[in-house]
């Protein structure tokens, strides 16, 4: 026992040790969530700053009285767009779409006959992008009154046209809303469990190799599976600490979200975070030792780095089918590692108590995951440096 905890606290002196190791783990935790965060709520005021500037640029609005008073009468204020406003929003100059009347609108409206209006923005300029709902409503709030005026002075009843009054009700959660905004939360800390050991993994196999140190520690009175538990274990430790910061780093992240509605809908307590720490610390430590197994064989830590790298593309992949299986989802999900933490984080976002069953099933794939991978590495801790 005195020998493995000796592997252990050499193995954890090194990653600390390795400016790399730290700083891809503090990165990856305490600033991943904050910058996600931010991102989202920025967005989101971007969207409802553009509902509330209330202004409409328009190109040609003397050509319509009546379109003019119907906006300035919702409490719009009218500016007439720059004459070069196509290259104006290219280069986003202006943050807003550009409508634009044609000048036989008045008449045709007057007879009665259909007319187009076009709303002009350039794609690549996302503020005149977000602007472009806003004025849609707006505009058919004006064809929906206009076409009640014309029906009105022809004595038909507008009922005549809606009979059916058709009306939306959610059966969403008031407190599963906020997943909606927060979806890709599980996912950036599945990559932060991936990262913050990846490195760690690195250094105590392949790192160790070019270092020319792991040769010394084999001479040394131990075997094979002290070896692998021991590396295993300060690994599997940074790879922990990094779940610990990242929920951590979810509480003051709470602070820097500027968005009001993004404020309100996001509300991560003490019992989530306690729910995370379940769901993610077994799959850190069998991820861990998966890295290990990846990059013992590797004789250089350039080419551990690329093999780990292409083992942490399973990540994002596995993510991606929920989207096979619309609906509901099929059972067989809580059986595929990084498929079943994804979806039990989500559950814990929504308010949804987490079902025991999923849970034991999470964690009896983890401990299998990481025996077999000790007892490969086990196996070849010895063999590799005569390689």
């Amino acid at each position: 026992m005195n020998v493995l905890f000796a592997i252990v606290r050499k193995e954890l002196k090194d990653a600390l040790r390795d400016r790399r190791t730290l700083m891809t783990a503090l990165f990856s935790s305490l600033l991943g969530a904050p910058l996600i965060l931010l991102v989202f709520s920025t967005v989101l005021s971007q969207v409802e700053s553009q509902e509330d500037k209330r202004i409409v640029l328009a190109v040609g609005m003397q050509h319509s009285p009546q379109l003019e008073n119907f906006i300035l009468r919702q409490g719009y204020q009218i500016k007439p767009a720059p004459i070069d406003y196509e290259a104006k929003s290219r280069s986003k100059e202006i943050d807003q779409p550009v409508l634009i009347i044609p000048d036989d609108f008045e008449e045709k409206i007057t007879h009665g006959d259909k007319v187009s209006l076009e709303v002009a923005y350039d794609t690549s300029n996302r503020n005149a992008e977000f602007g472009v709902r806003p004025l849609r409503r707006l505009l058919d709030a004006y064809v929906q009154e206009t076409m009640v005026m014309n029906l009105t002075m022809r004595g038909i009843s507008t009922e005549l046209l809606q009979l059916v009054d058709i009306k939306e009700r959610y059966l969403q959660k008031a407190e599963e809303r906020k997943t909606s905004v927060t979806e890709m939360l599980p996912m950036m800390v599945l990559m932060a469990i991936v990262v913050g050991g990846m490195y760690a993994a690195i250094d105590t196999t392949a790192g160790e190799r070019e270092r020319g140190s792991l040769e010394p520690l084999m001479m040394n009175p131990v075997n094979g599976w002290q070896l692998a538990v021991g590396k295993w274990s300060a690994v599997a430790l940074v790879s922990m600490g990094v779940v610990v910061l990242t929920i951590g780093s979810f509480f003051p992240s709470q602070w820097l979200i500027k968005n009001d509605t993004l404020r309100a809908e996001f509300q991560f307590g003490f019992k989530d975070a306690i729910w995370f720490l379940i769901v993610l610390l077994p799959l850190a430590a069998s991820v861990a030792a998966m890295q290990i197994a990846v990059a013992l064989d590797c004789k250089s830590y350039k080419e551990a780095q690329v093999r780990n790298q292409i083992v942490s593309m399973f990540i994002p992949f596995v993510s991606l089918i929920p989207i096979m299986f619309p609906g509901r989802e099929p059972s067989w999900f809580q059986w595929i590692p990084v498929l079943a933490q994804n979806q039990m984080m989500n559950q814990v976002l929504k308010g949804e108590t987490l079902n025991t069953v999923a849970v034991a099933i999470a964690l009896v794939v983890c401990v299998v995951m990481t025996g077999g991978s000790l007892a490969y590495i086990a196996q070849k801790m010895r063999k590799v440096v005569m390689n």
